[in-house]
């Protein structure tokens, strides 16, 4: 319930501070004078999103008092809070001292304060409207919400199976496939890349190594595997016909075939003791990797990024297909679900049209209408985001008649329909204040006294607000405010009995309208 609203700065109001009543509360001024520039400000500061003109160092402030339950989820262990606004180039929240955001307050406020305008009234000629508005009223608001839900996921899987080209899909996992495959089986790294070039160095020394020293043992051997054979002959023959020759020739010739057998056992050991890979396994390895430099480069780190990359794209299109092929029967077990909630829905819309039918007549009655009213509820073939069924607000005409209220009432008899149905909606939500902004538009007479008496009903249940233009409300009044302009100033003032009776007077054209 609203305790206090103070604010100033706001636009031809410097200040402006008043309580309100836990019962009727009736705004009254001139046209122009500023009533509904301090309902818009109410609006802003219980955080809903309107155009509100204000100065600099504008400020706004309210003192509420709440339900329990909603003030301990946010800390708070009382029952009343303070709200505030200052409206700028960025608005600034605060609950209780503490910034807080917009979107914070409108939901902590959403089913406290509950505004009905002449906006509000003229949207309901809307059938989606209409649809809102009866929903509005149903007692299981979660099977609306799960059905929003489910209808909502259906929907999605839905543009999801559109979305995804199954054979497109295919092709491309086939050609992705066959590059993981390639990379698989090559399995490169940095590390290996080095090391291949190391190795190729390598072999290719050792290569020339082995060359050298089969060539020695060629030379030696003299290519037949009895070169030694002879020389140790001739060297026995020497020996005998050393006195023949040279001094030290045999010595020499056995030294040499010493040492040449000994170099020739070191270089056969040599050879079979060296290691030699086959080069063309490195070449072919060390040309792997250029080719996967070629395609995916310019360096193997690259070709390797690559490669994880296409390992991801793989892995999300097969979740894709998964996805698509569970798809149809999820598809197939939400609507199930959403059908049987929509019938459910369906059941309680045909419920509630039958008690609003009968209150709206009721209040129609009241409001001197002699008209009908009825919800027409029409089951469709398919599933909507709504459920199943077209909602349409029909006028029943004395000739009994059921005809679409957009297009066929008067203005006036159109504004004690709506304002028939905003006193329906009133006394079934759930809010503890009710705010009426000229909701009475084309009222006036004994039916304005009706539409009084009516709202100081209401406001026996909750808190009430209006702004009115009829004297019949104001007179109803708990607590009544007048809002006055003097040039550019704007004052608004609580009245005391005397005061009014005089705006009582003003309202109904003055003392003159009963000279006359």
């Amino acid at each position: 319930m609203l305790v206090r609203f103070a604010g100033k700065n706001l636009l031809y109001f410097d200040q402006f501070e008043f309580d309100f009543s836990e019962g009727l509360n009736v705004i009254t001024g001139e046209t122009g004078a500023g009533k509904s520039i301090l309902l818009r400000a109410l609006q802003a500061v219980l955080g809903r999103k309107v155009d509100l003109p204000f100065n600099d160092n504008c400020y706004l402030e309210v003192l509420m008092t709440l339900p329990n339950q909603k003030l301990l989820e946010l800390g708070i262990d009382e029952n009343e809070v303070v709200i505030s606004l200052s409206p700028g180039k960025r608005w600034v929240y605060k609950l209780n001292g503490k910034m807080c955001t917009q979107g914070m307050i409108e939901l902590l406020l959403e089913d406290s304060v509950h505004f009905h305008q002449q906006n509000s009234q003229t949207g309901l000629l809307k059938p989606k409207n209409q649809q809102v508005f009866l929903d509005t009223l149903l007692q299981d608001q979660q099977m609306l919400e799960e059905y929003s839900k489910l209808y909502q996921n259906m929907k999605e899987l839905e543009r999801f199976m559109d979305e995804v080209h199954v054979e497109k899909v295919q092709r491309e996992l086939e050609d992705l496939q066959a590059e993981i495959e390639y990379f698989d089986r090559l399995r490169p790294s940095e590390e290996e890349e080095s090391s291949l070039k190391e190795r190729y160095e390598k072999i290719l020394k050792r290569q020339q190594i082995a060359e050298l020293l089969s060539k020695i043992t060629s030379i030696i051997e003299n290519d037949s595997s009895n070169g030694f054979s002879e020389l140790w002959e001739i060297l026995q023959r020497v020996q005998k016909m050393a006195h023949l020759l040279p001094v030290g020739f045999g010595d020499l010739l056995r030294e040499i075939l010493e040492k040449s057998e000994e170099l020739n056992r070191i270089s056969k050991s040599s050879l079979q003791e060296l290691e030699i890979e086959d080069v063309k396994e490195v070449e072919q390895r060390i040309w792997d990797y250029n080719d996967l430099k070629r395609r995916y480069g310019p360096e193997i780190k690259n070709a390797i990024e690559h490669f994880k990359k296409t390992k991801s794209r793989y892995e999300e299109l097969i979740n894709t297909l998964r996805r698509w092929t569970q798809a149809k029967d999820q598809i197939e077990s939400l609507k199930r679900r959403a059908l049987e909630l929509a019938e459910k829905i369906h059941n309680q819309r045909v419920q509630s049209s039958g008690s609003i039918t009968k209150q709206v007549e009721e209040h129609l009655k009241d409001l001197a209408m002699n008209l009908g009213f009825f919800v027409r509820i029409e089951r469709l073939s398919d599933l909507t985001p709504s459920g199943i069924d077209q909602i349409e607000f029909m006028a029943v005409l004395p000739s009994k008649e059921r005809l679409p209220i957009r297009g066929i009432l008067s203005g006036g008899e159109l504004s004690r329909l709506l304002l028939s149905l905003e006193l329906v909606s009133a006394t079934r939500v759930s809010s503890q204040t009710l705010v009426f902004d000229e909701v009475d538009a084309g009222i006036g007479g004994m039916v304005g006294n009706v539409l009084g008496k009516k709202l100081k009903d209401v406001s026996a249940h909750f808190q009430t607000i209006v702004v009115t233009h009829l004297p019949q409300i104001a007179v109803q009044a708990d607590k009544h405010f007048v809002v006055e302009r003097f040039e550019d100033k704007m004052i608004l003032k609580v009245l005391n009995e005397n005061e009014k009776k005089k705006e009582l007077l003003r309202m109904i054209g003055g003392e003159e309208i009963f000279q006359r």
